[in-house]
């Protein structure tokens, strides 16, 4: 994965977890993310989160960066992470 440290970082709560959306300033994503509504922003990765895991208000924080392991494997331009 490349270095996310200057990506830029959207704060995102679902059902009670906080997440952080990483995105590559340079990447094809960027632009759109940025001129989004935020609450699309919000409702887009919560649909997102409960499709591909689940209710995260019921795993532990050790199931729940295993499963955004999975779904950042081979991510370039974008991750999801823990807050």
């Amino acid at each position: 994965m490349s270095d996310t440290t200057k990506w830029a970082l959207f704060p995102v709560s679902v059902d009670g977890v906080d997440f952080v959306s990483k995105i590559d300033m340079d990447g094809s994503f960027y632009p759109q993310l940025v001129n989004m509504p935020s609450e699309v922003f919000q409702g887009f990765h919560a649909d997102m989160i409960h499709t591909l895991i689940g209710n995260p208000s019921l795993m532990t924080r050790e199931e729940l960066e295993d499963e955004l392991a999975v779904i950042n494997a081979g991510a370039s331009q974008a991750i999801l992470a823990l807050a």
